[in-house]
């Protein structure tokens, strides 16, 4: 089955575009992970391991698809890493869907290597297959290419970054005429043709900031059949305002990320009278799910 369809399904099935990321920081963990992370890094690797057991499982009865960003695993060395191995796979298990956002990019080689290790294919498979990945394709298509060919065989999604929701985008990504983010959005709908599933919808999809709702409109047009996946939402001032563009009839077309407006519900005041982590967590994907489009089947109406 191909990425689009295990995405739309899932969506489908929770009836919510509403996605997590999982950005793991020490110093930002609830208790009792926190005071565990704080004493060093393999503390710190343990607690995040041990975090993510508890957490999946809440988020897994609510949402569709996590985001684990990988930096955040990685600065806490090899332990690091193992403990987004166990993320990944106990994600899988519990049914959710995972959109590794590793923003990789690099020579033909390096990126294949990258492509493999988080898509499938690599050494002895030593870590846990994503269903997509993020790309940066800002080194050209040459560079994208092996994502491309590891996506096709490992039938996984891709998006790849078009325009970014950090206030400095613009610097580069407006430049030029056309600006570069549409020359990129344009490469990303030529190479999705090829990646089109019975739906029409295409497996190759494009990261556009919901910090930006005014551009929404114009990135939809360019690419009419790419999942977008929306970043920004909540902790970073995105809102579900001006989203619209999007989606379809039936609320399919994105997938929009929080990070810190769930992972730190417990530091939400207005969730202070909630007696625990968990259920502030809880309260703050339904806040979420709330604010956001319902997905609907075909055959009823979104």
């Amino acid at each position: 089955m191909s990425f689009a369809s295990r995405l739309w399904g899932s969506l489908k099935e929770k009836g919510t575009p509403a996605m997590v990321g999982l950005d793991p920081r020490p110093e930002n963990l609830p208790e009792p992970f926190r005071t565990m992370a704080l004493t060093g890094p393999s503390a710190a690797a343990k607690a995040t391991l041990e975090y993510h057991r508890e957490l999946l499982p809440l988020l897994a009865k609510k949402v569709p698809v996590i985001k684990p960003q990988a930096a955040f695993f990685e600065q806490m060395g090899d332990q690091g890493f193992a403990a987004l191995a166990d993320a990944v796979g106990f994600a899988k298990d519990l049914g959710l869907l995972v959109l590794m956002d590793a923003k990789r990019g690099d020579i033909g080689s390096t990126s294949a290597a990258y492509a493999k290790t988080f898509l499938g294919g690599g050494i002895h498979n030593a870590f846990p297959p994503s269903d997509a990945l993020t790309v940066n394709p800002y080194l050209g298509e040459d560079a994208c290419q092996p994502f491309l060919d590891v996506a096709a065989e490992h039938s996984a999604g891709l998006f790849f970054l078009v325009k970014t929701s950090n206030p400095g985008a613009t610097l580069f990504q407006n430049h030029g005429s056309p600006p570069l983010a549409d020359v990129v959005a344009s490469a990303v709908h030529r190479w999705g043709t090829s990646f089109l599933d019975e739906s029409g919808w295409s497996s190759l999809g494009a990261v556009i900031g919901a910090t930006r709702p005014e551009e929404l409109q114009h990135f939809r047009s360019l690419l009419p059949k790419a999942p977008l996946l929306l970043p920004g939402f909540g902790y970073q001032g995105g809102t579900a305002n001006g989203l619209d563009p999007a989606f379809d009839e039936f609320g399919l077309g994105a997938v929009v990320n929080s990070s810190r407006g769930i992972l730190w519900a417990h530091e939400r005041d207005e969730f202070a009278h909630l007696n625990s982590w968990e259920e502030k967590v809880v309260a703050a994907v339904d806040e979420m799910v709330a604010a956001l489009p319902t997905v609907c089947g075909d055959d009823k109406q979104a």
